[in-house]
């Protein structure tokens, strides 16, 4: 049965706010798009919504716009927040994974999430440096693609996790700027691959780009790098393209 809640200092709407202050277990998701692919998923337990709407099947809260303003962190929210529960991890099961190397920014973990998914890199493992994937800043960036994906979250160092990889027949493909080939060179033939970005401001770690089994770069002119969101959207649409 759904409820009526008028109240900002309501129990419920004060524990789905912890969870945007510190989501653990539980987070939150505002929009009609990312709440939808979340329920398609069904990761949603409860919704906060403005009014009524009986084709989503979830228990609802009718709030006022300022509970809602309160739990969404959008500047012009649509009128929905679903409280969702992390998705179960699971073993590997596509030949394209994206591993994200100390990723420290949640906007750019959320972009890389939402790129993943557009281009078919469905396992995305990140080491144990990365940042949350439920960050609220990361989780709108992603526009819902981390109920979609199958997200890793590494608990030991890079190294054995590219380690494990290599173990398992994947090919490791790591971006660096110096010591490596122009990827528009990169003849790309292995049934196996994983692609890896490294953090913002140094890179891929050096002991986990010494387990790399080849470097690219991307060819520019008038900069000297690319934002890693920007670098991992040129690579995996260029990875995705014999697959799309």
């Amino acid at each position: 049965m759904n409820d009526f809640i008028t109240s900002k200092a309501n129990p419920k709407v004060k524990l789905a706010f912890s969870y945007q202050q510190k989501p653990g277990d539980h987070f939150l998701v505002e929009g009609f798009h990312a709440v939808n692919m979340a329920l398609e998923n069904q990761m949603v337990e409860e919704l906060f919504l403005l009014k009524e709407d009986p084709k989503l099947k979830a228990p609802q809260h009718i709030v006022t716009p300022e509970i809602i303003e309160k739990l969404a962190l959008s500047q012009s929210p649509e009128g929905i927040v679903a409280v969702c529960h992390q998705k179960a991890e699971e073993p590997l099961s596509s030949d394209r994974v994206l591993y994200l190397d100390r990723i420290q920014d949640p906007g750019n973990l959320g972009t890389l999430l939402r790129t993943a998914l557009s281009f078919g890199f469905h396992d995305v493992v990140l080491s144990a440096q990365t940042c949350s994937p439920f960050n609220s800043k990361a989780l709108m960036a992603a526009q819902g693609a981390i109920f979609s994906l199958n997200v890793i979250r590494s608990k030991q160092e890079s190294t054995l996790d590219i380690s494990s990889l290599k173990k398992q027949g994947y090919f490791i493909l790591g971006t660096a700027l110096k010591d490596a080939v122009a990827f528009e060179t990169f003849k790309e033939s292995e049934p196996k691959l994983v692609l890896v970005l490294g953090n913002e401001g140094q890179g891929i770690e050096p002991a986990v780009l010494s387990l790399c089994d080849s470097r690219v770069k991307i060819s520019m002119s008038g900069i000297d790098s690319l934002n890693v969101g920007v670098a991992g959207g040129i690579l995996m649409h260029a990875l995705a393209k014999s697959t799309l």
